[in-house]
């Protein structure tokens, strides 16, 4: 069984009806697991990945890792944990999506602009793309949105419903957050535990689904499905993103649910 250092605390949201995995907030201790999945999985399976090419570019996958411990900052990321072993095997990385003035950037376009390779630069741009179809604060007239940035779970376990318990858990975490509830996790990022964004309170969970498997849990999940963009209309180097995802994946959503 897991032994626990004490401190930081952290949240235990749910298990898996067998007690085998528990699906709790991310912290210090579950950090680089987290890391790890998205090494293993998101970075060489995910569909935008493989669409921009990613891993042939040394350098980027570790840059979108960057991106990964920006999210932590926020608190709100949640992991799947197998109990008996300790291992990571699934994370989402959650962001707290904040309105700006009209004329500020968003937090991903900020960091676009300061990737450094092509390849991450255009994962991140993809996303920055799709977000632009709508506009979810004025659709939804909020002005905070808790986005489920990056969901991964290590290729030997799939199909144990780890994807769907992670978004739903997540969506747990939103409702607290919602209610005014202190449930932000703090992560140490480069020895500062500050919570960015930490007086933000969501009103909204939104996602880009980019597999007909995170399309499907959404859906479960009770998301709204707002936007469909087929891969054809993405080009990296040369080519198509369908060219390189194959006719599996053909299309992604952007989803949203409301919280009450």
């Amino acid at each position: 069984m897991r032994k626990r250092n004490g401190m930081p605390p952290y949240r235990v949201w749910g298990s898996t009806e067998d007690r085998t995995i528990d699906f709790e907030s991310l912290t210090n201790e579950t950090l680089e697991g987290a890391l790890d999945v998205m090494r293993k999985s998101f970075f060489v399976y995910e569909s935008v990945s493989r669409g921009v090419d990613l891993l042939s570019e040394p350098g980027a996958s570790e840059e979108l890792e960057n991106l990964c411990l920006d999210a932590a900052k926020d608190g709100v990321s949640v992991v799947a944990v197998d109990i008996h072993s300790g291992e990571v095997i699934g994370v989402a990385f959650n962001k707290l999506q904040v309105l700006n003035g009209s004329s500020d950037k968003s937090a991903f376009e900020v960091f676009s602009e300061n990737c450094k390779y092509k390849s991450s630069k255009a994962l991140v741009d993809f996303m920055i793309n799709i977000d632009a179809k709508m506009n979810l604060f004025k659709h939804y007239n909020t002005d905070c949105i808790f986005e489920i940035m990056f969901l991964a779970t290590l290729p030997n376990n799939q199909k144990r419903r780890i994807g769907e318990l992670l978004v739903s858990t997540s969506i747990e975490v939103a409702k607290e957050l919602k209610k005014g509830k202190a449930v932000k996790t703090p992560v140490t990022i480069n020895g500062d535990n500050t919570i960015q964004n930490l007086e933000a309170v969501p009103n909204l969970v939104s996602a880009i689904m980019t597999s007909n498997y995170s399309q499907k849990i959404s859906a479960k999940c009770g998301f709204e499905s707002l936007v469909s963009t087929n891969y054809k209309e993405f080009q990296f180097n040369g080519k198509s993103f369908n060219e390189r995802i194959g006719n599996e994946h053909l299309n992604c959503l952007l989803v949203a649910k409301r919280l009450f």
